[in-house]
């Protein structure tokens, strides 16, 4: 059957349906329902890089200040997720902030290559 041909509040319905489905999956009984995680993929091994990296995205994504970096809290937060941590592992506020212009001036120079690349092939396209 057509979607087009079923009316629109029957069509939301089965829609509904369909999430209700997606979201638990029920047993023989459909008494229980079992609980359906998504499997979620992340760094296998620690490096100072990779710490780095996932520092610099959360104060640079979530609007947070580069003192957090440096706030005890959240050393001892980085340390309970890695107890063998030591303090050369974790990164500082300066850390984070030269990984940060780092990361700007490399991805504004690729910018800058890719703005030449399509201006040239935009002359090429105009000379024919």
């Amino acid at each position: 059957v057509n979607h087009w041909a079923i009316p629109r509040d029957t069509w939301r319905a089965m829609e509904a349906e369909k999430e209700e489905a997606k979201r638990g999956r029920g047993t023989k009984k459909q008494k229980q329902q079992q609980l359906d995680f998504k499997t979620m993929t992340g760094p296998r091994e620690f490096t100072r890089e990779g710490i780095l990296h996932a520092v610099a995205k959360l104060i640079a994504t979530n609007d947070q200040a580069l003192a957090l970096a440096d706030n005890a809290a959240f050393r001892n937060s980085l340390v309970s997720m890695r107890p063998k941590s030591t303090t050369f592992d974790l990164p500082s506020s300066y850390d984070v902030k030269v990984y940060l212009h780092n990361q700007f001036v490399k991805h504004m120079t690729e910018l800058k290559a890719t703005i030449t690349v399509s201006k040239q092939r935009l002359r090429i396209v105009e000379a024919c």
